[in-house]
């Protein structure tokens, strides 16, 4: 039987093959990867200009662009101000290039894109966005000496500190407190952390000093534990309105269910349940500690606390209403805390107002004077959140 099927299976073959359809393949088709000359550049499209609607004259550090023309295979070289592109990032074909702008800074801002290949260079007009380094101050400006804390701002990976960080000779970058040198012991493109060092005195100045590419040798200062500016202190020779809201609320980190972190001082504590439109406050007074002019330095201080929340139970978000503070006899006035939940994960993290929003006037140095704490929540919130060290500093130093 098995015979007979291959000798049916052999007479039909013939048969099959004669009723196939025969396909020929252009061998004529260009190669994408094959230059026929130097490099020609149409346009630039940001990579999600799928339609190739919107050419680029420019673009921004990191940046995925596409670029059209012709005889764009296998680069040897695409720069933007003099810096050269990752090849092994880039994919190139004869008329469509993808390459991701370096994020590097250029030591000269050229505006210059250059293609290069083994056929020839085009240069085309481009210009990338140069950021300059955001540098806010310490997210804890009362950190204790010899702890980790962050440094709020962006782009600490382009300006040096890296290498700084590393401690490369030459290195542009550095952060210092007076003579001592301010290690870093982390360091990303939006975080950087760095370290108090052990035995730093209260009201230090962190002194940071970079180079920037358009503007030079760069330095700002920012305040670590202004506790000269610091309007309650210790709280000696503060009265209070209420000695029962006094025991209540002020603390000095040793009740049970405090923040774990004591900051040297003492401090508001309010953890308790408070029914919707309640006024719970904490007034006080005392005598002004400092000489300043208010018609003419308003504008340039701002106020200052650390607050702290417990994680399980962020601040909400009141359009109105919330926390509020009363510098003298004004109206309360309800601190910003940015629109949304506030929840500082169980860390202490430094908050700062312009004066002028939250006080219309101030008293001489000496004076008597009030200020008055309260939360008035719109609904029943259970609060666990804690203010510290209130104060009144420049703006910049």
């Amino acid at each position: 039987m098995k015979t007979s099927r291959y000798i049916v299976a052999l007479l039909l073959l013939p048969a099959l093959f004669s009723c196939s359809k025969v396909v020929t393949y252009k061998t004529d088709l260009p190669d994408r990867f094959v230059n026929s000359g130097a490099p020609q550049i149409s346009a630039v499209y940001d990579i999600y200009d799928g339609e190739l609607e919107q050419p680029l004259e420019g673009g921004s550090l990191a940046q995925l662009i596409r670029i059209t023309g012709k005889n764009l295979a296998h680069p040897t070289s695409v720069t933007f101000n003099g810096i050269a592109a990752n090849l092994d990032e880039c994919y190139c074909e004869n008329e469509n290039s993808y390459i991701p702008i370096p994020r590097v800074l250029p030591t000269e801002v050229s505006n210059k894109l250059v293609y290069t290949t083994s056929e020839g260079s085009t240069s085309v007009d481009f210009s990338v966005s140069i950021p300059q380094l955001s540098l806010k101050g310490l997210k804890n400006e009362f950190a204790l000496p010899g702890t980790s804390v962050q440094v709020s701002g962006d782009f600490f990976d382009l300006f040096g500190f890296d290498k700084y960080k590393a401690g490369e000779d030459g290195a542009t970058a550095s952060i210092t407190i007076g003579d001592t040198p301010v290690q870093i012991d982390s360091l990303t493109e939006s975080y950087m952390s760095i370290v108090i060092p052990e035995g730093t005195p209260d009201n230090s100045i962190i002194t940071f000093n970079w180079e920037d590419v358009t503007l030079g040798a760069q330095t700002k200062d920012i305040p670590y534990r202004q506790t000269d500016a610091m309007f309650l202190g210790d709280f000696s020779g503060i009265g209070f309105w209420s000695g029962d809201m006094r025991d209540a609320l002020l603390t000095d980190g040793t009740r049970a269910d405090d923040p774990a972190e004591y900051l040297g001082y003492p401090y508001f504590h309010f953890d308790t349940a408070i029914p919707a439109w309640t006024w719970y406050s904490c007034g006080m007074g005392g005598n002004f500690p400092f000489d300043i002019d208010w018609d003419s330095q308003m504008e340039s201080l701002v106020f200052k606390c650390e607050i702290w929340t417990n994680n399980s139970f962020p601040i909400p978000a009141y359009s109105e209403a919330g926390i509020l503070v009363q510098f003298n006899t004004k109206d309360n006035v309800s601190l910003d805390l940015g629109g949304g939940a506030v929840n500082t994960g169980g860390k202490w993290v430094t908050f700062s107002w312009p004066l002028s929003s939250v006080a219309s006037e101030m008293p001489e140095q000496g004076a008597y004077w009030n200020f008055c704490l309260t939360v008035q929540p719109p609904v029943d919130w259970t609060v666990d959140f804690a203010m510290a060290n209130f104060r009144i500093e420049p703006a910049n130093y």
